[in-house]
């Protein structure tokens, strides 16, 4: 399953030639929407064809394009799950939990490129660093490490935390 998520998210952004969840959203005929959740970051609903994305809208802009991607994920992947329900941030925090690994999966390949990634992890950057010269989540750039070793290059491993995305 891992393979056809990185591939989804890769055909994705070189079809529509953007790493942008917001555009991608709009082509697939999402609707996102921004209100404010409380604690809550973010959800993915499904009602017959219309699909929706709600984020919080007191997040930073860097959250709420991670947020998007990650629902994205869930959109191209756990549609079944979200029929008639939110998918909502409860279960977003446990990276032990398959739908949302998957998603996380998603939204890394979708939001950081093999090339920045590999030249700071290959630079002697450690996770912590790589997420914070990218701005984006340290669990995000284990996943995308994990692809990249896949893919034939090494690294060392890096372990992801439970509470990604977690207030």
């Amino acid at each position: 399953m891992n393979d056809a998520i990185v591939e989804r998210a890769r055909k994705l952004t070189r079809q529509l030639e953007t790493h942008n969840p917001f555009r991608i959203a709009g082509y697939l005929g999402i609707d996102v929407e921004y209100e404010d959740l409380g604690g809550l970051k973010g959800m993915y609903l499904c009602i017959k064809r219309n699909r929706y994305i709600v984020i919080n809208n007191q997040l930073d802009d860097r959250l709420q394009e991670i947020v998007c991607a990650h629902e994205l994920g869930h959109d191209q992947f756990h549609r079944e799950m979200a029929q008639d329900r939110w998918l909502h941030e409860f279960s977003i925090n446990n990276m032990r939990q398959r739908p949302e690994r998957e998603a996380n999966l998603f939204a890394s390949e979708m939001l950081l490129q093999d090339c920045e990634v590999m030249t700071l992890a290959m630079g002697g950057y450690t996770i912590e660093q790589i997420a914070g010269e990218l701005n984006t989540d340290v669990n995000l750039v284990a996943l995308k490490l994990d692809t990249i070793r896949r893919d034939g290059y090494e690294f060392r491993q890096f372990e992801s935390r439970d509470d990604f995305l977690r207030w």
